[in-house]
């Protein structure tokens, strides 16, 4: 019987986990030995459309719910649940089935969690074969809050773009001859973009450029009104162009596990000012490849909204790694960065450069495939 791996993810929504799965599930079905499909809860959106062919919406029938059960249970099936380690419905779940093969893969929901719902991340570590984390950060997280035996984690860095990627440098339609300064990324709490617009407010010899959708949208919109410097240009499909007509690149971020958005950056050869916080500095080395800033500001958010993620209870200092309180970086540092790389075109090309031999090395597709590949080898031969 062909080995199958059932990844279990929803494709209903534009994250840095569906993102990177999709350049991956591409990548294996024509590459591996096993049979790849995707069961979800929800339709897949119409940026996944590549992927339409190896999906199944789980709710859609009852033989299909049946099919997933089947292969929870089968030996000749892996199971790689995505952000589902504090999953109570999965925990049910498998408390009434059999099950073989679980793999859970922690991709940053661990810094969502309140403190009611440690036990459920325990439970479930406990059902798992091996748990994979997309950064030693995130490592650390399971271990110290959670109370995750390290032996059963492995961390395997998110795979992008071919480690023979060329980038574009040719024929890039700018959106300004000014600098241009540019935010990717969900409009939400623990992203820190409202730091970014306190930053663009007091540069108005700059142009910040903003991508993405998210709850503090029109907050955001608010804060910047008549500041003729800040544009919101709403989501992308092809967040590599946006990255391209930039001249920096800000990842303000509260918390943030790996930085998905800095990897993109990478490939594009651009140069990055980002938090030093949890699992950042595991891609930018402060001086160079990009700059990093110490968040040492209480968490300066006027009103948050009903619908947006909580703020993290703890992140990880890459300084001493331990867990300790999120603060925000001082967009006065932020300021004197920017300023200092925007005058320099030859320090932005040299972090641009070095971030890009970074990326290329340890975040290719290449080497996530066969990573992957490797441990579903070793759970059939156990």
């Amino acid at each position: 019987m062909t080995k199958k791996i059932i990844h279990q993810l929803s494709l209903s929504d534009i994250g840095g986990v569906q993102k990177s799965f999709t350049s991956f599930i591409l990548y294996a079905v024509k590459k591996s030995k096993f049979q790849h499909y995707v069961y979800s809860m929800h339709d897949l959106i119409n940026n996944f459309r590549e992927v339409r062919d190896h999906h199944y919406n789980i709710n859609r029938s009852i033989i299909l719910k049946l099919k997933f059960i089947f292969f929870i249970i089968s030996k000749n099936c892996v199971i790689h649940f995505y952000n589902n380690l504090g999953s109570y419905s999965v925990n049910k779940l498998l408390k009434h089935i059999p099950y073989s093969n679980i793999i859970f893969h922690e991709r940053g929901a661990a810094w969502n969690v309140d403190d009611n719902d440690i036990e459920i991340y325990r439970n479930n570590a406990l059902k798992a074969k091996i748990i994979l984390s997309n950064s030693n950060a995130t490592k650390r997280m399971l271990i110290k809050r959670f109370g995750i035996n390290e032996t059963k984690i492995k961390v395997v860095y998110n795979g992008f773009l071919s480690k023979n990627y060329k980038v574009k440098t040719k024929n890039i339609n700018r959106y300004s001859k000014k600098i241009c300064v540019g935010y990717l990324g969900r409009l939400d709490t623990p992203k820190g973009v409202h730091v970014f617009i306190k930053s663009a407010k007091n540069l108005p010899e700059y142009n910040f450029f903003i991508t993405g959708k998210g709850v503090l949208e029109n907050l955001l919109k608010e804060s910047a009104k008549n500041h003729k410097n800040i544009f919101f240009l709403g989501s992308t499909e092809d967040p590599l162009d946006f990255i391209s007509k930039m001249d920096i690149i800000v990842v303000s971020s509260i918390r943030e596990p790996l930085g998905n958005v800095i990897i993109e950056a990478g490939f594009c050869k651009k140069s990055v000012i980002a938090s030093n916080i949890d699992g950042i500095p595991e891609i930018i080395t402060n001086g160079f490849s990009g700059i990093l800033i110490d968040p040492d500001k209480d968490i300066s958010f006027e009103k948050i909204p009903d619908k947006a993620v909580p703020l993290p209870k703890m992140v990880i200092n890459p300084k001493t790694f331990e867990l300790e309180k999120p603060k925000e970086i001082d967009f006065l540092k932020l300021n004197e960065s920017i300023v200092h790389l925007a005058k320099n075109s030859n320090l932005r090309d040299k972090y641009g450069e070095n971030l890009y031999k970074t990326v290329i090395e340890k975040f290719n597709i290449e080497n996530y495939y066969e990573e992957l590949d490797k441990i579903y080898k070793d759970l059939f031969k156990d």
